[in-house]
């Protein structure tokens, strides 16, 4: 298995994607779906053969657990690319075969399973908050605390000034939700929104002039991202929200040997007699500058606050909103761990926001999550975790909806999206379907959207399509980033396949491009048997020939 570069087939594709693109124009026109970019057909007839359109391009239609892609006049010198994707409310992975029926044998061999890409990224920060999501759902909603209730320290917290201290408690463990530390930190920095607090053991790692920059470029997006995103709670009644920069959370990532860069966790406005770890404060945690190592993974004061600082407070404040619109404000549940990632790392795009309101680039340290998803695209489930690979999946495909929503092709524009995925009690798949097709979606929708998504990050940047719904605005899929890394994005990875049957898995929500030579077709009977050896994903795909 192998990665194929867009340079290498350049003139193959290009033929290959001008074809594919007067394809997908005729399906999204015809299928009714009430949206600009249309959803496919869910009513298939059954039959194992595909839909062909335009003479050389199919949308494979799978029934249930098969399908067949046949081709004629194909030539040994044709190259065909099949890409699938799949969607599944589990993350267990399920078998496909291409080339031949799937096997008894393969179908009872549980050992070639997996439960989805876990990478080896040291940043285990998504890992952490998952359990965070995890430990909030348990959270006793009856000491849940409002603005309401009495507070005999509320006149003390509205006049904290510059220069004073408190102690706060900070969760210090990946196995307890109720270890803490206790901190005592010095008010360095406020402002009508909110207030940065250092740990005193910290107080020479962040100078007067780095928190007065970072403070200054939050207070100006600030606004911006209440309007998207909505606002926070106020259980303590000061108007403002707390940042505390703390060593005990370098030292909470470096305990399970990595590095955690920011957390929320709402136990923090609940009643501190249920659960003596709250703060009964709005309040969110992130690192310090740690350029010699001393607590944990070594980090420098420039790139702390020019690429991670920035990205972690619009992100972890996006947290501390969603709490409330969903949990507070419309009653239901915290929202799913993999969406919530998202809609953070969505967040971390408010730098760019312009007059419009709309957010026209990537944040700096989304480049490199986008690096690891596309790099192992047909091995990632976005829905099934929120490693740094699956943020990356998860984030990627927010932004395209976020996109497609402004550009028209979706009902509303990309705000109203936003608000759509917030301001309500659903959560997850069914969150997305209902925000992006309307009330009542199904959430079997879900695989139409991964269909357009696949297809348009294998597109997109490659100068073929003038059309916006098979690309991304915000970010340059196939180009060297600015990001202060070096990360080099070179499109999705595509699996060059030689033999047959070619077996390997799809879990969850993911996507994956297999390049066949017409040769290898025609040795194969001039067609291909695609055969699925669970019904625990839904299946889609694309035969492109060339």
């Amino acid at each position: 298995m192998h990665l194929v570069c867009w340079g290498s087939m350049h003139q193959n594709r290009f033929i290959i994607i001008v074809i594919l693109v007067c394809i997908l124009t005729f399906f999204t026109q015809c299928s009714g779906s009430g949206s600009g970019l249309g959803s496919s057909s869910s009513s298939d007839s059954g039959s194992t053969t595909d839909t062909v359109v335009g003479g050389n391009i199919s949308a494979v239609s799978i029934s249930g657990s098969e399908g067949t892609a046949s081709f004629d006049d194909i030539s040994s010198t044709d190259t065909v690319v099949l890409m699938l994707f799949s969607y599944s409310t589990s993350s267990s992975s399920s078998a496909f075969q291409v080339g031949e029926s799937l096997s008894s044998s393969f179908l009872l061999d549980d050992g070639f399973l997996d439960e989805g890409n876990e990478d080896d990224n040291p940043d285990i920060t998504g890992d952490f908050h998952d359990l965070l999501r995890s430990f909030e759902e348990n959270l006793d909603p009856e000491a849940l605390l409002t603005e309401d209730d009495s507070n005999p320290n509320s006149h003390l917290i509205k006049l904290a000034s510059t220069g004073s201290q408190r102690t706060f408690k900070v969760l210090n463990s990946f196995s307890s939700s109720s270890s803490y530390d206790v901190v005592t930190a010095t008010l360095r920095y406020q402002t009508d929104y909110f207030q940065f607090y250092v740990d005193n053991r910290n107080a020479g790692d962040l100078s007067a002039l780095e928190i007065q920059e970072m403070a200054t470029d939050f207070n100006n997006v600030i606004l911006d991202e209440q309007d998207l995103f909505g606002t926070e709670s106020d259980i303590n009644g000061d108007g403002k929200f707390a940042v505390l920069f703390t060593q005990t959370v370098n030292e909470l990532g470096a305990s399970s040997g990595g590095m955690v860069t920011g957390f929320f966790y709402a136990a923090d406005l609940f009643d501190d007699s249920t659960y003596p770890i709250s703060n009964e404060m709005e309040i969110f945690y992130t690192f310090v500058p740690d350029p010699h190592a001393a607590y944990g993974t070594a980090v420098t004061n420039s790139f702390a606050t020019t690429n991670i600082f920035p990205g972690v407070l619009v992100h972890e404040y996006q947290h501390m909103i969603s709490f409330n619109q969903h949990y507070n404000i419309n009653g239901g549940s915290v929202e799913e761990s993999w969406l919530n990632e998202a809609m953070s790392h969505l967040a971390e795009d408010m730098y760019s926001i312009n007059a419009s309101g709309y957010m026209t680039t990537t944040g700096l340290e989304n480049y490199a999550r986008v690096s690891g998803y596309l790099d192992d695209i047909q091995n990632t489930c976005f829905s099934c975790g929120t490693s740094l690979y699956q943020r990356g999946g998860s984030y990627l495909f927010v932004r395209y909806l976020y996109e497609q929503f402004e550009l028209g092709n979706f009902s509303g524009d990309g705000a109203s999206f936003i608000e759509s995925l917030l301001d309500t009690n659903l959560t997850g798949v069914e969150n997305v379907v209902n925000a992006v097709y309307g009330a009542g979606a199904s959430e079997s929708q879900f695989k139409d959207l991964m269909g357009l998504f696949g297809l348009a990050t294998y597109m997109s940047n490659t100068g073929v399509s003038s059309d916006n719904r098979f690309g991304f605005n915000g970010i340059n899929l196939r180009t060297v980033q600015d990001d202060n890394r070096g990360t080099v994005l070179n499109g999705p990875a595509v699996q060059e396949l030689s033999s047959f049957p070619f077996t390997d898995t799809l879990s969850g929500s993911a996507i994956n491009y297999m390049q066949i030579s017409g040769q290898d077709i025609i040795d194969n009977g001039g067609s291909l048997e695609i055969s699925i050896g669970s019904t625990i994903a839904d299946f889609g795909g694309y035969v492109i020939q060339e």
